[in-house]
């Protein structure tokens, strides 16, 4: 009886260690397979749309700054002797803004009309001698004429050569005498000093005078203007003439603006021309305008949120930029993730295009919590999904265990607040579940098509 019972503990165990190496296997096999076929950046269809996480409002960062900024240099040969502005003086056209130190060239300038001076009276003295030279020659006898034309072709090359030298002193005589009647350099316009340049500190780089590498930049005017930044991914969800919404980071107050211009001719900033974006490689970042309607009460160098959804509650059409969808033998596909957290090819529905915005309404195949890729020619069928851009397939947490970003929702729906991405995104809002009350039913209402 006793080994009856051993044998049956026997095959238990062994089907336990079986069914053990079996799924440890499964597992490695489906964790293997993700890394055989690489994996895909993907972001959600709510951060690409600009509609921020369950559809709520996505912020760019945004500063105040003149539309017109005048920069003086000195002349590279001049030293400045004296400044008269200071960094935020009003000044009119006209005004003094420097004087160069023109002591040493007011000392070169009487030495040269002296030097001018000596050689008019050489010059003087040379034609009278020439003069008396041809006179001679008319009566003197055939023996001395050759001794005298040797003497008068003497003279007149002593006179050109004093002539030319005469000309060429009288011409730096002039161009010093420009430079000390101008050594006070004027204001071409009125209006601000932005910054002023601290020659007297050690700046290789040029970064110094707020953020201008010219010894003054005037504000012309008060035309003002927001910039923000926008990265290389979604710089395509933003076009001239769009309407955005301006907030005033202390107050309520909002400005209405219009989109003028989008720089993608040169990356934002200076000394930050990138940013770290995941796994540490780095992704431009580029300048775009806003023009607002109204500029009381803003100020030079003043933060605001530039909003781009500028209704009052998201829209109930969810628009998708035409650069995310493929399009094949009539039909519009995504690469989107699955359930698995594993890229596939998902049809969607489209409707009206907008040709000002390159944007194709999706009538259905996605909502707002759907993640997707952008179709470049390394994305493939079966890939793992990741949004972290240049994660390492073989980090842990990669299916499903991702940690969660600013502005994105976790599994508990909750949402951080002010929280800023990499882009500059900032998502107004907190706490969806306590704060706003938001359930799971408020989510799923917030889907298109889905």
């Amino acid at each position: 009886m006793k080994k009856k019972r051993k044998g049956w503990i026997k095959i238990v165990v062994t089907v336990l260690v079986l069914a053990i190496l079996g799924g440890a296997g499964y597992w490695i096999y489906t964790r293997t397979a993700g890394k055989k076929e690489g994996s895909a950046y993907v972001q959600s269809v709510a951060e690409i749309t600009g509609l921020g996480p369950v559809g709520m409002k996505a912020q760019y960062n945004g500063i105040v700054e003149a539309k017109d900024v005048i920069e003086i240099n000195p002349s590279a040969n001049m030293t400045v002797k004296e400044c008269f502005v200071t960094t935020g003086s009003k000044v009119n056209e006209g005004d003094p803004l420097f004087r160069y130190d023109v002591d040493d060239l007011t000392l070169s300038h009487a030495q040269l009309l002296i030097d001018i001076t000596g050689i008019e009276n050489g010059l003087r003295t040379n034609r009278e001698q020439l003069e008396s030279l041809k006179k001679r020659l008319e009566k003197a006898k055939e023996k001395d004429r050759y001794e005298i034309e040797l003497e008068i072709q003497t003279v007149e090359l002593d006179i050109k050569k004093s002539e030319f030298d005469l000309k060429d002193k009288q011409q730096k005589a002039e161009e010093m005498q420009a430079l000390i009647d101008a050594s006070e350099v004027v204001s071409p316009v009125t209006g601000t000093v932005r910054s002023v340049r601290d020659d007297s500190q050690s700046d290789p780089f040029g970064y110094g005078g707020g953020g201008s590498s010219a010894y003054i930049s005037i504000i012309a005017g008060t035309d003002f203007c927001i910039k923000g930044t926008v990265n290389e991914q979604t710089i395509y969800t933003l076009y001239p003439g769009m309407p955005v919404l301006i907030r005033s980071r202390v107050d309520d107050t909002v400005y209405h603006g219009t989109i003028y211009r989008i720089d993608t001719d040169s990356t934002a900033g200076e000394q930050q021309m990138y940013y770290y974006d995941g796994g540490g490689d780095r992704a431009s970042k580029y300048a775009f305008y806003v023009e607002p309607e109204s500029i009381e009460g803003l100020m030079i160098g003043q933060h605001v949120l530039i909003d781009l959804n500028t209704a009052d509650a998201a829209d109930s059409t969810l628009a998708l930029p035409a650069a995310f969808l493929m399009q094949e033998d009539g039909a519009f596909y995504v690469w989107a993730a699955d359930v698995t957290g594993h890229i596939e090819k998902r049809r969607v529905e489209v409707g009206a295009f907008d040709e000002a915005a390159e944007m194709y309404e999706i009538v259905s195949g996605l909502s707002l919590k759907d993640r997707i890729a952008f179709p470049d020619d390394t994305v493939r069928a079966g890939m793992l999904a990741t949004e972290t851009q240049f994660a390492d397939p073989n980090d842990a947490g990669l299916n499903g265990d991702m940690p969660v970003l600013p502005g994105e929702w976790d599994e508990s729906g909750k949402v951080f607040d002010g929280a800023m991405i990499d882009d500059g995104t900032v998502f107004d809002g907190a706490m969806i579940d306590d704060t706003f009350g938001l359930d799971e039913a408020d989510i799923d209402a917030a889907d298109f098509g889905g």
